[in-house]
């Protein structure tokens, strides 16, 4: 009887280490946010650095001076073109998470973050904290 009352207890213990185990103070997940908007390849044509007056870029049909691929696996490929004749200049790959606020963010996981946000065919990735930039994309066709 003593190994029943025993074994029970071990048991309840068990399960009670468990249920309370791995996360009550781990942030909520964020439910119904809708990532599919942001996946492909954006041109940038506009950026705006610091105070100065916006700097227009031109695009020559899927490149242009940056282009943005945001893939569903969470990464980023960032190219820069040195010319509209797509001329490569060099790439660097980057991430793209949620976070809990259901903000869209870019840049290294607990290093630095910029905001993206996408209406319709127009991406703005908002480094103003950071960098103090703001760049505008338009979705390549």
């Amino acid at each position: 009887m003593k190994k029943k009352l025993l074994g029970s207890v071990l048991l309840a213990v068990t399960f009670l280490l468990t249920a309370c185990s791995n996360g009550d103070d781990a942030p909520a997940p964020v439910d119904n946010v809708d990532t599919s908007q942001v996946l492909g390849k954006w041109i940038i044509y506009k950026a705006i650095y610091g105070d100065a007056e916006p700097e227009l870029y031109d695009s020559n049909g899927t490149c242009g001076r940056e282009v943005l691929e945001f893939q569903s696996d969470g990464e980023v490929v960032d190219t820069h073109y040195v010319d509209e004749d797509c001329m490569f200049g060099g790439a660097g790959t980057y991430s793209w998470w949620v976070l809990n606020d259901g903000r869209i963010a870019f840049g290294a996981h607990n290093s630095y973050h910029h905001i993206v946000t996408v209406t319709g065919n127009e991406l703005v990735l908002d480094a103003s904290e950071e960098a103090d930039y703001v760049k505008y994309y338009i979705r390549a066709n």
